[in-house]
């Protein structure tokens, strides 16, 4: 009897120790990686945030619950020392992972400091020559620091990347422009042009181009594309059965 006793309190003690399986995620102490993410995607940036730091407590030496930590609490506005910690801790594991130095890069955006947000950027695209988040950033910030010749070299790699990104044809246009290179820059407008011809971004761009290089009557031919309403597309109809 008292054998029989002794296991029901052992199952008892088992069944009490692990999560049912229809406790919320948002409720246990520690979820998985995608649970916490799930969160965040649900729009309940607190749930994540807190799944997120109860991972971390469980598995300290893993960089990815720290990533994304990191990641939300910049996206959030969210405490920036504290954020450092993290991207610092899994640089420590994880020195080669280059969305650790994109974070990084952000993070230095945040503070104000391009110069270093630049060395983290680079670093990224030293690990990841395809990360174009990061040569897009450094094309910015380049940009915005006169360094006209490094800004075209990351803008020119994405738009042989993906030439459809208008938005990095459009800075590479301005790029172009600032070295007095009017051909070009025309060039990377007409093909902005080509994949979104009806943006209105886009068309003010290239008449403001037309109309600061002299040539007023092609800049109102934009305009006026720009501020013609849009063609109404006809229902197609069904062929009649009589």
């Amino acid at each position: 009897m008292r054998w029989v006793i002794l296991v029901a309190l052992l199952a008892g003690a088992t069944d009490a120790a692990e999560p049912s399986a229809l406790t919320p995620a948002s409720s246990r102490t520690v979820v998985s990686l995608p649970e916490a993410l799930a969160l965040e995607a649900d729009g309940n940036d607190v749930g994540a945030l807190a799944a997120l730091e109860a991972l971390v407590r469980a598995q300290p030496a893993w960089e990815l619950p720290r990533l994304e930590m990191a990641r939300l609490l910049l996206k959030t506005g969210g405490a920036l020392e504290q954020a450092e910690s993290h991207l610092n801790a899994a640089l420590q594991q994880a020195p080669n992972n280059p969305r650790a130095w994109y974070l990084r890069g952000l993070l230095w955006e945040e503070r104000d400091d391009r110069r270093q947000a630049v060395q983290a950027y680079e670093q990224a695209v030293q690990l990841r020559a395809s990360y174009e988040e990061a040569r897009f950033r450094l094309g910015t910030l380049w940009l915005d620091m006169g360094d006209l010749l490094k800004s075209e070299l990351h803008l020119r790699y994405l738009a042989r990347l993906k030439p459809e990104w208008v938005q990095v044809r459009l800075q590479l246009a301005e790029v172009l422009e600032k070295q007095e290179r009017l051909l070009d820059a025309e060039k990377e407008l007409l093909a902005a042009r080509g994949f979104q011809p009806a943006s209105p971004l886009v068309l003010r761009r290239l008449a403001d181009f037309y109309t600061r290089t002299g040539r007023p009557q092609l800049a109102e031919r934009v305009r006026a594309a720009l501020e013609a309403p849009p063609k109404r597309r006809m229902r197609d109809l069904k062929p009649s059965r009589r």
